[in-house]
């Protein structure tokens, strides 16, 4: 069987929508489930190094081309970006003003 990211971390992000025929290898998900998964991540330490935004138009999945990004700084202990990721995954997701969009989240694995 093939994983996009490892068979424990496909088995979190599978609750959302296969991106596949969109020529992405991952899941999109609901506001609710992506801060769910977010949860579960940190869990198993594992940080978030960014995701894209997507909507749900006419039976599709679009994409917004909105999307964000952290990257662990020189020198900062990974137990330091582990937290600062999952914050700003977190804030970003929350603060995102269309409710309805789903969230494609990418772990640092």
């Amino acid at each position: 069987m093939n994983f996009i990211w490892s068979e424990r971390i496909d088995a979190i992000l599978n609750c959302g929508l296969l991106l596949e025929s969109m020529g992405v290898q991952n899941w999109a998900l609901r506001r609710d489930d992506a801060l769910r998964v977010i949860n579960e991540l940190e869990a198993l330490d594992v940080p978030i190094l960014g995701g894209d935004v997507y909507q749900l138009g006419d039976g599709t999945v679009e994409q917004t081309y909105d999307n964000w990004y952290c990257d662990q700084e020189p020198d900062e202990p990974g137990s330091v970006f582990l937290r600062r990721s999952l914050v700003r995954a977190r804030n970003y997701i929350c603060s995102y003003p269309n409710s309805d969009s789903l969230f494609a989240i990418v772990p640092g694995i």
